[in-house]
Formats: C-alpha cells, sequence, structure tokens
C-alpha cells in the first residue's frame, strides 16, 4: 500500500477492475486516502498540477509550431534572395 501524498495515512484500497489491452491482461488498482476531506483535497491538488501539465504542453506545441512556421518563412525569404541575386 502507499501513503497519503497530503496526510501521510496509509491510503486504502477503493476498487479494482481488469481490462485486456490488445493480447494483455491489465489490473488496475484505486487507492484513496480514509479521510473524505483530505481526499477531496488531494483530488484537488492532482487535478492543479494536471492543468498545469497540461498548459505546459499546449504552450510547448504552440511554440514548436510558431518555430517551424518561422524557419520555414526564413528558409523561402533565403531561396528567393540567392535566386535574385545569381
Amino acid at each position: 500500500m502507499t501513503l497519503c501524498i497530503r496526510c501521510g495515512k496509509l491510503r486504502i484500497l477503493d476498487k479494482t477492475w481488469k481490462e485486456q489491452i490488445g493480447l494483455s491482461l491489465v489490473t488496475y488498482t484505486s487507492t484513496i486516502c480514509p479521510d473524505p476531506v483530505c481526499q477531496k483535497a488531494v483530488e484537488t491538488i492532482l487535478k492543479d498540477r494536471h492543468d498545469v501539465n497540461d498548459a505546459r504542453m499546449k504552450a510547448s506545441i504552440k511554440r514548436r509550431t510558431e518555430n517551424r512556421k518561422r524557419g520555414m518563412e526564413v528558409r523561402r525569404a533565403k531561396n528567393r534572395v540567392d535566386l535574385y541575386l545569381k
């Protein structure tokens, strides 16, 4: 078992389920904090972490797309200058 990330209490088993993924049978186990107030706080903390990570990924993809566009524009401009100078 694991400890709660907020209060340090031993987490309890919430539910277990199995899923077939391709050729493998995967068993999932969900654990929760025994204190319901603490569990709600943990869920909020994890949601905030997920939102921050999601925002970082979206910003990274946006920057990557802009950098590719900018690189293409620079290459096109350079090719036009090269053609003009010939």
